[in-house]
């Protein structure tokens, strides 16, 4: 075997694994305030790999073991969630405060606006299934939870005003 043949093998693998993280996607980090602004992409397969030896514990508060309680619910809500056309789900307007939350494609989307910011999040339903699991276990493995933000359509996952301070995480 010449070290041109191991060159030319190593560098097919890495231009797979680059193509791999390439198509698995980014999660960019955008924090923007009047003192600074912080622009990080991360590459989603990168998290996946690392992540998978990082499990975080599930805190054990009252609220935690009050939310174990409806999981076996929760887990057939989502799977009727999965089969559900798009349609909103709760709609509450008050006077200074408009709360949505319904489900497009295969996400469930939550946006909250009131006088002093402004909240939009889309959650991936195959995230949910994948948290719902980890109650099982008592941790959440970070890897896994990347896993399913791979392929998923560009937009935001989390996107929050407040005043002139903002944060929004994205897939690329």
């Amino acid at each position: 075997m010449t070290a041109k043949s191991v060159l030319t093998g190593f560098l097919i693998v890495l231009l797979l694994f680059a193509a791999y993280v390439i198509t698995a996607g980014f999660v960019v980090i955008h924090v923007k305030s009047p003192e600074s602004n912080l622009w990080v992409p991360v590459p989603i397969a990168l998290v996946h790999l690392v992540g998978a030896f990082i499990s975080l514990p599930i805190p054990h508060d009252p609220d935690v073991e009050e939310a174990l309680k409806h999981r076996e619910a929760a887990e057939e809500i989502l799977s009727q969630l999965v089969d559900l056309p798009d349609s909103d789900l709760v709609e509450v307007t008050k006077p200074k405060e408009h709360v949505r939350v319904f489900k497009r494609g295969n996400s469930l989307y939550v946006d909250v606006d009131n006088v002093t910011e402004k909240v939009k999040v889309r959650i991936p339903l195959r995230t949910l299934k994948h948290l719902l699991g980890a109650l099982d276990r008592q941790s959440v493995n970070v890897g896994e939870l990347a896993a399913c933000l791979a392929w998923q359509p560009s937009s935001d996952v989390l996107h929050v005003q407040h005043g002139q301070e903002e944060i929004r995480i994205s897939i690329w």
